[in-house]
């Protein structure tokens, strides 16, 4: 009994501490799923938006609601701009790596 419960724990324990390994699949941050399906209806962005507007009249609301919409609309642009130069900057670099290789072949070919 002691034995079956011991590899039961072990086994639990081993899955937990190796599913987020397989979750990040090299990368940092949330998935690329969860950034498709973010919207500015979010809960959390509902959330906020809530406790910006509490007390205000409706038009208020609907201003500060309009002005952080925009707000998270500039940071997503912002952020899809950085992750393009990052991978031209990628893209760069394995051009340079294969054309370094490339320049080696023919000089060695001389």
């Amino acid at each position: 009994m002691k034995k079956t419960l011991t590899l039961i724990l072990c086994t639990l324990a081993l899955v937990i501490l190796i599913t987020p390994a397989y979750a990040a699949k090299g990368r940092k941050g949330a998935s690329d799923q969860a950034y498709k399906n973010a919207s500015d209806d979010a809960m959390f962005n509902r959330t906020g938006d809530w406790f910006a507007t509490i007390g205000k009249t409706d038009a208020e609301k609907e201003k500060i609601i309009a002005e952080r919409r925009e707000l998270r609309a500039q940071k997503r642009a912002q952020r899809e701009a950085r992750k393009q130069e990052r991978e031209t900057e990628r893209e760069q670099k394995r051009l340079q790596k294969k054309t370094k290789g490339r320049i080696k072949n023919i000089q060695e070919e001389k």
